[in-house]
């Protein structure tokens, strides 16, 4: 049985081991430790993930949450205020994602509390999720012994689940002016910097329609004020969930570099990149009707979301494991206001038992 107390337990003692991207490797030993003690076989990957496995691998289900947190500065100093567990407003909480490293570890334990077998299972907690989904990227597809996961690392009421999540590209760009005295000979510049804004203020930014958003998100260019700039250099990002619509996106926001460059006659290095591909999965996906009937179990109506961000079920659907991500319930991530609520993450860790308990039969 899922036990509350252990579970808050559990949760306080991941949050206070901090983790900031690229410094899990104090939580991944502590993680190994845990599987271990669990009967799974667990180790390190070449990029710090922790992986484990059952004995008994065919069929197996992959459950997957990630280890880092974004910039965490100092301790974490979590209050709980009867069901609510919240950040004391100088930190993060670091439920993103620890609340679905939690769940995870509660329901595993509760299952052979039980007297009940583990069906077979692939757990993978990732590095550097917060900096570009980079632990789950370097996953080696031969680790990979599941077909279908649970990522549990979203937002929202408990029995949320989500089914689509973006295709995202990154975009970087370098604009090439010419210096000059700002005050004695401005003319004989080229303003890398004005070439830049002109760029970005005719591109369309921010929510383009419910399927699509652009950001420009970096500008670092300039020397001095009495200088003209000769270089700047810009990053931004556009995301949708229909890769014709990020493709007309992204050429929008290269023609308005192109063009500001023309106008001007400064030089211009531009790349685009994807950074992960999209998912769209259905309520008759396999995997979505097994837990949409876990979570009617639990006496709730699934929703089915989709999503604008994306998260390691991005990489792992990209590499043939057909993956949805399940909410734990955590609210107003990588902010000083961050929260979950204990009842939420003991629905969640229930919801996940009732598909190792079906699926162990």
């Amino acid at each position: 049985m899922i036990q509350p107390d252990r579970l808050l337990r559990t949760f306080l003692e991941l949050l206070h081991i901090p983790s900031p991207s690229g410094q899990e490797a104090a939580i991944a030993q502590h993680l190994l430790g845990r599987l271990q003690a669990l009967g799974l076989e667990a180790r390190l990957d070449r990029a710090g993930n922790v992986l484990a496995y059952t004995p008994q691998r065919e069929g197996a289900l992959l459950l997957g949450a990630h280890m880092d947190t974004v910039g965490q500065k100092g301790e974490v100093h979590p209050v709980v205020e009867g069901d609510l567990i919240r950040s004391d407003g100088s930190n993060i909480l670091g439920g993103d994602d620890k609340s679905g490293i939690a769940i995870i570890l509660e329901a595993l334990t509760s299952l052979l509390e039980d007297g009940k077998r583990l069906p077979p299972l692939q757990v993978a907690f990732t590095v550097s999720e917060e900096v570009g989904l980079l632990g789950a990227k370097a996953l080696d597809p031969a680790d990979l012994v599941a077909r279908e996961g649970i990522e549990l690392d979203t937002g929202g009421p408990a029995g949320t689940i989500i089914v689509q999540a973006p295709f995202q590209d990154s975009l970087h760009m370098v604009v090439h002016g010419k210096k000059a005295h700002a005050g004695a000979e401005p003319e004989k510049g080229i303003n890398a910097i004005r070439v830049a804004a002109e760029a970005i203020a005719a591109m369309p930014l921010g929510r383009i329609d419910e399927e699509t958003t652009a950001n420009i998100g970096v500008i670092h260019g300039g020397e001095a004020t009495n200088i003209v700039p000769d270089r700047v250099e810009v990053r931004g990002e556009a995301r949708s969930r229909n890769p014709q619509k990020l493709a007309r996106q992204v050429e929008a926001m290269v023609r308005a570099f192109q063009e500001a460059r023309d106008r001007h006659g400064a030089g211009l290095d531009l790349e685009v990149t994807r950074a992960y591909e999209g998912y769209h999965l259905t309520e008759e996906t396999p995997i979505v009707r097994e837990l949409m009937a876990a979570v009617r179990a639990q006496g709730l109506e699934p929703t089915l979301m989709p999503s604008g961000g994306g998260s390691d079920a991005n990489i792992l659907n990209a590499l043939g494991v057909t993956t949805v991500n399940f909410s734990t319930g955590m609210e107003a991530v990588h902010t000083p206001e961050e929260r979950v609520r204990l009842s939420d993450m003991v629905l969640g860790a229930r919801i996940l038992e009732e598909v190792l308990r079906r699926r162990a039969g």
